[in-house]
């Protein structure tokens, strides 16, 4: 009887909640803890040497060095990496004549990644002091010193220096041979010495090996361009023909050596 009494007093027993710490119940007390943590990290990396500049590097640059990209960069010495103003070094690298655009970002804990995109050059004018390389925005990006072997030469207009509009001196004529220049992809560019026009459906390409391309307008050019592409893939393409003509490529002419 003792036994079942004490049991029964036992269960019926309500048992007494855990005392909690008062702050713990206090939601701003773990705002301010949160905070407080925040702003530690944020003086970490804004202020320990570890998280300074220390690096930079440069990819994606293949027309110009990357001491070049790195000077315009113009990151000045003890620049935080958190505090780093990336969209003003993208505006300093992208006022590079050959650079197209760029991206800039951060890579813990102490570098600057700069990848750049070179302006597609498309052929190239003769300037007073070398050759004038025009970009597919048709602007004269770069000037180099020795006339490029792989880029067609493009008609001559009046331009002058590095920045100024190739594309706003042309006629029809010269926009009709800008475009085609524009259409080649690199394989056929770099076999094509020059590229003229006498009017805006009369372009003409000339080959390394000699042979006039009689091209029409600008229009069609994927197709005219793989005809070519075809053509010159069979043996004795510099020895074989004088003139290829793909104004109609569904119906190419060519006239064969002697």
């Amino acid at each position: 009887m003792t036994q079942i009494a004490t049991q029964g007093t036992t269960q019926g027993r309500k048992q007494r909640p855990t005392a909690v710490t008062p702050w713990v119940r206090r939601p701003w007390v773990w705002v301010a803890a949160g905070v407080l943590v925040l702003g530690l990290i944020a003086a970490l990396l804004r202020f320990a040497p570890l998280f300074q500049v220390e690096h930079v590097t440069v990819s994606g640059n293949s027309q110009l060095p990357g001491d070049e990209v790195v000077t315009a960069a113009a990151i000045d010495d003890g620049t935080r990496l958190l505090t780093a103003p990336l969209a003003d070094i993208e505006s300093r690298v992208e006022s590079l004549d050959a650079v197209a655009d760029a991206r800039v970002t951060r890579d813990w804990p102490n570098t600057i990644r700069i990848v750049v995109r070179d302006r597609r050059p498309v052929g190239y004018v003769e300037l007073a002091d070398g050759a004038g390389m025009v970009g597919s925005d048709g602007s004269v990006y770069r000037v180099e010193p020795g006339v490029p072997s792989d880029l067609p030469r493009l008609p001559d207009v009046a331009v002058s220096d590095v920045g100024d509009s190739y594309l706003a001196h042309l006629d029809a004529a010269g926009r009709a041979s800008f475009d085609v220049a524009s259409s080649l992809e690199r394989r056929m560019q770099k076999t094509v010495s020059t590229i003229d026009a006498t009017d805006e459906r009369s372009v003409v390409l000339t080959t390394d090996d000699g042979v006039t391309i009689r091209w029409g307008s600008s229009s069609a050019a994927r197709a005219k361009a793989q005809v070519v592409t075809l053509l010159m893939s069979r043996p004795g393409w510099g020895s074989r023909f004088t003139e290829v003509n793909v104004v109609a490529p569904d119906a190419p002419a060519t006239t064969a050596r002697e």
